[in-house]
Parts: C-alpha cells; structure tokens; sequence
C-alpha cells in the first residue's frame, strides 16, 4: 500500500531522511488538513518516480532557512499555501508572466539551479468552465475579497469577462487595484440580473460549517439563470450549489479546480501527465458529496 500523505513540521522535516532523497514540498500554516500530499503522492505513484511530497508546516521566523532549503539538491519544486503566496513571491529567481501580473505565486518549479516562481490558481479554477464548453463570459459577480479572489479575477479575465463585482462585507475599507466592482452585501442582489457567472471565493458553506453560504436563504432567488461556482470543495455540494440547483442553476463545485492547479503543479515539476480519473475518483470518496 503506497503512503499517500506526509505531514509533519519544518523543523522535523530538516532533520528526517525524506529531507535527503528528491522531494516536492507544501509550505503552508496550517497543512495539516491539505489533500495535496493525497492527490501528488497518487501521481507520484502512478509513475513510479523516485520522489516525495510532504506537506510541511512553517513558521515565520523559519522563513530564512526555508528559503535556503530551495538551493538542496534534493528540493524539486513546491506548491505555497496560505498564508505564504505573497510573502515567498519574491524568494524566487524569476517568475512565470501570470505569476508576475498577479503579484502571487503558489507553485515553485526548479530548473537546474533557477527557482521559478507561478500561479497555477488561475489555471485551476478556467478549466471547469472550459471542461463545461463555457470559453467566454461577459459579466461575473463574486462573493469575498480573500487570497483566492485575485486568481479568479485573473482567469475570468482570460475569459473575457469585462465587468466584474466583488461583494465584500466592508468595500469601502478596501483597496481597489484591480479592474472590479466593489459591493457590499446589501447591494449583490442589483446586480444579479446582469451577470453570467456568480463566485464564492469565501469559506462559507466549507466543512464543518456546512450548512452556511454566501447567500441568505431568502435572496436565493436571485442566482437564477447564473452559472454558479463555488471554490469550497469540502463537502462537494455545498449549500450554495445547493441554492443554486434549487433555481436549476448549473452548478460547478471546488474539487475540479482542487485537481486542476494540482494537475498544472504536477506538470510543471515532472514533465509527466496528472493521473485526472484515477485522482477524482480516489477524491471522491474523501470528501462527502
């Protein structure tokens, strides 16, 4: 049986053998409940490579020695987690040029000795819409204003989507250096009418809170006739979609763009194609329905 996860902290991964053979790495506080590890270490099976992925645990002050850590030669590549995507942006070489407009990195790719800094985010969450036949869409609106807001913002732009309102609970004490709409929640339900695709960016409605959402039960009504898209992927269903289904909304949930920004990291770091069906369907059985 294949050892699929690996946690542990920083400063015991300095010190254990998997720190001395190839390795890929998440760097993140907390990492403890990523499935990450689960999805690469399938991968990594799957093709019989010589390497392992470990979720590690940092530290602000063990920074520094992180950054060091790059330079082994057995460090391959890594994905960064919160609360790191801004702050490791600049401990890399050079950046990809999704990466360097966005300003976030979440992916490091080594190339020789040249750490590599992108953003497999916006990748991640296209895909689905693209896997729908969805390739343009002229209006968003999103709910949250939080790490995950910038790379759907990025990719919906690829999409095409020119005008673009983000909700958040206080838009007037935000800095807005971005090509959107700031609202406040009170004002979402104007704008409805006028969009193709509605997000959530935030945590609500995320495990074990389930049963909260974005949208108060008695505006629900308002999400009809939007494609709706919801970035939580634990439960797979969560209680907007569930909102969403109920105004017969078609519905996308967060565990496809999970596997995509994993498939991207993947690729990058080994050249080898992300084992999609063999992942969804192992993902599938972790996570409620």
């Amino acid at each position: 049986m294949v050892a699929l996860f690996f946690y542990m902290k920083f400063s015991e991964f300095l010190l254990d053998p998997i720190s001395s053979r190839d390795h890929l790495l998440l760097i993140g506080n907390p990492v403890s409940h990523s499935v990450s590890p689960i999805m690469h270490n399938l991968a990594i099976h799957h093709h019989a490579l010589d390497l392992k992925y470990v979720a590690i645990e940092v530290l602000v002050h063990e920074l520094p020695s992180l950054i060091a850590h790059f330079n082994s030669e057995h460090f391959k590549g890594a994905n960064i987690t919160l609360p790191y995507k801004e702050t490791l942006f600049n401990a890399v070489d050079q950046h990809s040029t999704l990466a360097e407009a966005m300003q976030v990195i979440n992916c490091i790719q080594k190339v020789g000795h040249k750490i590599i800094g992108h953003n497999t985010d916006s990748y991640g969450f296209v895909q689905p819409l693209r896997d729908l036949g969805i390739v343009k869409l002229d209006s968003a609106l999103i709910f949250g204003y939080g790490g995950a807001t910038k790379a759907v913002i990025h990719g919906l732009r690829e999409m095409g989507v020119e005008d673009c309102w983000v909700v958040s609970r206080n838009p007037e004490q935000l800095k807005n250096d971005l090509p959107i709409n700031l609202i406040s929640y009170d004002e979402w339900v104007d704008y409805a009418d006028e969009v193709d695709l509605i997000v959530n960016t935030t945590p609500l409605g995320m495990h074990p809170n389930s049963e909260q959402s974005p949208v108060d039960a008695q505006f629900a009504e308002f999400l009809a006739d939007s494609i709706c898209y919801d970035i939580v992927y634990n439960p797979q269903k969560t209680t907007f979609l569930r909102q969403a289904e109920q105004q017969d909304c078609t519905t996308i949930g967060g565990l496809p763009m999970l596997i995509y920004q994993a498939a991207r990291s993947f690729e990058l770091w080994t050249e080898h194609s992300f084992p999609m069906s063999k992942i969804k369907e192992h993902l599938a059985h972790v996570f409620p329905a």
